[in-house]
């Protein structure tokens, strides 16, 4: 079967909780989804697919997908963490990568036909590959909880360029990049979400009702992540008709009643 792909960028406007649909026996009650190897967090696909079907007539869908079968056609893949802003010292935050996700983004790419031109940067123990001064101070860069030697190299810059590029950011994206070792990433992939408590009153009291405390998990505003779509061509070798940018920005995951999961969505690329 032959299939078109394109790349799409995710950026949170607001707090994300795309939940794993059931609670939690540790510290935090209602988690967000997470790769199993890596633990990184991701949006699921089927949370993408299933907003932009939602509330659908069948006349609105006939003229986005182009029939009424045709969104069976489209194949979305799990948006995965591409960087996550964290708190800084100077320049207030950084959007944090490592270099494993710029790898699997540049191979998972690669295998769908689309070529990404994003610079390999070696993996380093003690640094922070960043693109100027934005983020330095005395020569390092104080993370929330850890604090990095900056080290600045074209690579890093070439990075910034290209991810701004496919993801439609400007100059305060490209001075807050760094790119940090895959196990800090790991450290910070699991402390630098958002977590807030929430209480549930009784409705006569307006006090607290007995044990109605819990924490809930959110990826944090600024994040954004990657994933693609993958569209079926017909005889004549045209791909459905599919266009994400007439839906942005997206509400997914939980708490859309008050402002959360608002995500803005830009088609990075096509095969």
């Amino acid at each position: 079967m032959a299939m078109n792909a394109t790349l799409l960028i995710w950026q949170a406007l607001t707090p994300v909780h795309s939940g794993t649909g059931q609670a939690s026996a540790g510290v935090i009650d209602l988690p967000i989804a997470r790769e199993t190897a890596t633990g990184f967090p991701i949006v699921p696909a089927s949370s993408i697919k299933g907003v932009l079907r939602d509330g659908r007539t069948d006349e609105e869908t006939n003229q986005r997908y182009g029939s009424l079968d045709a969104a069976a056609k489209l194949t979305f893949t799990d948006a995965r963490l591409l960087c996550l802003p964290v708190r800084s010292y100077r320049g207030t935050f950084a959007f944090v990568t490592c270099p494993l996700i710029i790898n699997r983004l540049r191979r998972d790419a690669g295998a769908l036909g689309l070529g990404l031109e994003l610079p390999d940067l070696p993996e380093t123990l003690d640094k922070a590959h960043v693109t100027g001064n934005t983020l330095q101070h005395g020569g390092k860069v104080l993370f929330e909880d850890i604090d990095l030697s900056a080290f600045e190299c074209p690579n890093a810059k070439a990075l910034a360029n290209a991810l701004a590029q496919y993801a439609g950011l400007g100059e305060s994206f490209k001075s807050r990049l760094a790119v940090v070792p895959n196990d800090i990433f790991t450290f910070f992939s699991e402390t630098a979400t958002e977590v807030a408590a929430h209480i549930a009153l009784e409705s006569e009291t307006k006090t607290v009702k007995g044990g109605a405390l819990w924490y809930e998990e959110a990826l944090p505003a600024e994040s954004l992540l990657s994933s693609f779509v993958l569209k079926e061509l017909d005889k004549n070798g045209k791909p459905v008709n599919f266009d994400a940018k007439k839906r942005s920005p997206l509400q997914i995951g939980g708490k859309g009643s008050v402002g959360k999961g608002l995500l803005r969505v830009v088609e990075a690329s096509g095969g």
